[in-house]
């Protein structure tokens, strides 16, 4: 039998989401990454947020993907946390975070993909410690980041 956090830590390696109420109706699916977990349908019927969804699915361009990463910090960061670039502020937030050892945390978090992915994104404030990328255990679909128009 584990911990909260030993659970927590494990889904957060296994990619999954879990969204608290700091995060409600902050993200749409495909920024958590639920459409390559097939959390989400395509194809089903009506349900509640069903046009964004398909919307984003069939016509737009995912710009904020949920990563996998690693921070050094005195806390565990919250969910809903604000996360920053050196040039900009609120470029991501976090989603779930939950203690690795040694003072540092593992943690998912929606991040805007072409910051994340060219320079250092910090936790809390511009002087807050960056975060380190990690791999995902799954592969995200490169059709979602291109332009269906």
């Amino acid at each position: 039998m584990g911990t909260t956090e030993q659970w927590e830590l494990g889904e957060i390696r296994a990619g999954i989401p879990d969204l608290r109420p700091e995060t409600v109706e902050a993200f749409i699916p495909q920024m958590t990454n639920l459409q390559a977990l097939h959390g989400v349908s395509f194809t089903k019927g009506c349900y509640t947020g069903q046009e964004i969804v398909t919307r984003l699915q069939h016509r737009g361009q995912l710009k904020r993907p949920m990563y996998r990463a690693r921070v050094a910090n005195d806390s565990c960061p919250q969910p809903g946390t604000a996360l920053h670039s050196t040039a900009k502020e609120n470029i991501g937030q976090v989603v779930l975070a939950a203690p690795s050892g040694d003072g540092e945390y593992e943690l998912l978090a929606v991040i805007v993909k072409d910051l994340a992915e060219t320079g250092p994104v910090l936790l809390g404030g511009q002087s807050g410690p960056a975060l380190e990328l990690l791999d995902l255990p799954y592969p995200l679909d490169p059709e979602l980041f291109r332009s269906k128009r």
